[in-house]
């Protein structure tokens, strides 16, 4: 008797599985922070900065997209995605905030996010899958 699909295939099949789940997952905290982002200026949605395996201090100017709260800035997005797609399954990715002011909003500092917007997107999404 012999194998009809090798064993290596199937290896191979769970790594691809688990690069696009962590890409999928990824993705979904990416635009979820993005949503969430309370609504000045712009500058602090269009700040949120995606790595892999490493962190960064990178901050960007404001991009200038004053639309409401819970509208995607597909810029920011966009960028992030491209790190996004460079991650495969046992890396880290860090999507993070770098503006002076982040930590403050993240605790309720705006009427547009008084519980925060990292956190409460991270237990959306673990919710999902778990």
């Amino acid at each position: 008797m012999s194998w009809k699909n090798p064993p290596t295939n199937f290896a191979l099949q769970i790594l691809k599985d688990g690069d696009e789940h962590l890409r999928r997952v990824s993705a979904e905290m990416l635009q979820g922070v993005i949503l969430a982002s309370p609504v000045d200026e712009g500058g602090f949605r269009c700040n949120h900065r995606v790595t892999v395996n490493q962190t960064t201090t990178e901050t960007v100017p404001s991009n200038g997209n004053k639309a409401p709260k819970g509208t995607l800035d597909q810029q920011t997005f966009n960028d992030g995605a491209k790190e996004i797609l460079q991650a495969k399954i046992g890396d880290t990715v860090y999507i993070q905030n770098n503006l002076p002011y982040a930590l403050r909003l993240e605790n309720g500092w705006s009427q547009q996010a008084p519980s925060g917007i990292y956190a409460l997107t991270f237990l959306s999404v673990a919710s999902k899958y778990k």
